[in-house]
């Protein structure tokens, strides 16, 4: 789950702020008591974490590569890591690492690389980029340490916006080409937000799951790339690798 679900997760369970947890059970290795008759003080998220805050406890989930939560619609026979019971309504929580948080907790987040955050810090994403300039694009915006909560999809969409190629170093781009690469992260993530707000993400997709390219029509690669071996979906004609010739180019007009 990539940084703007959670944000919107957090905002879906504002209802239970005032609600009183009837009890909670599960299989995850955490203080069911201490959330038992409990009420949810606040649901906050740092990139693919989901930070819940009771009175007592705090805990951290992170759903991984397939986790999930439901509200009042259980998996069958299966069991779930966390059950919080509201009365009137339950929610499940299914394949995802949930832990207890330490107190002071707080300052051991980052909150200047979380996309989403108010204290997002994009000169120093770029500083962090630079650091790590041998290595390729796709890798990078995968980095939690750079861009917390950017996720796959996000990767993806968004060097098919910049008409880049997933294996190309950062190093190989105009100065340019690398702030740019910053801003649309920053964007695409706030754009994710509002279609998965509405319920349109997937009709908004340009490159993911694609066949064909919808700008040259032309066919559409999908491979694992870089040290993550994550799937990168892109074109081949609308992205392709930068040339010695091209960076020139760029950089001569970023100093115009």
């Amino acid at each position: 789950m990539e940084g703007p679900s959670l944000v919107l997760t957090c905002e879906e369970f504002s209802v239970f702020f005032k609600e009183r947890v009837i009890e909670a059970s599960g299989s995850a290795r955490i203080p069911f008591d201490k959330i038992t008759g409990s009420y949810l003080k606040n649901a906050r998220s740092w990139g693919k974490h989901l930070i819940l805050e009771f009175a007592d406890v705090t805990l951290r989930i992170h759903f991984l590569m397939f986790g999930s939560y439901r509200l009042d619609d259980p998996r069958d026979g299966r069991e779930p890591k966390l059950l919080l019971e509201y009365g009137d309504h339950k929610v499940y929580f299914y394949s995802c690492a949930i832990k207890e948080l330490p107190k002071g907790w707080e300052k051991t987040y980052d909150w200047s690389i979380d996309l989403m955050a108010p204290e997002w810090d994009a000169p120093q994403a770029l500083a962090n980029l630079r650091a790590k300039a041998k290595e390729q694009v796709s890798d990078l915006l995968m980095d939690q340490q750079i861009f917390s909560g950017l996720g796959n999809i996000m990767k993806n969409e968004i060097l098919y916006n910049l008409r880049m190629h997933p294996e190309t170093k950062f190093a190989e781009l105009s100065p340019a080409k690398q702030r740019a690469l910053v801003r649309e992260s920053e964007s695409y993530a706030w754009q994710f937000y509002e279609w998965k707000k509405e319920n349109v993400l997937m009709k908004n997709w340009k490159i993911m799951r694609k066949k064909i390219c919808p700008r040259c029509e032309g066919p559409v690669c999908k491979k694992k790339t870089g040290k993550l071996q994550r799937w990168s979906h892109f074109c081949p004609h609308c992205q392709p690798r930068e040339t010695t010739a091209r960076r020139r180019v760029d950089v001569q007009a970023a100093h115009v």
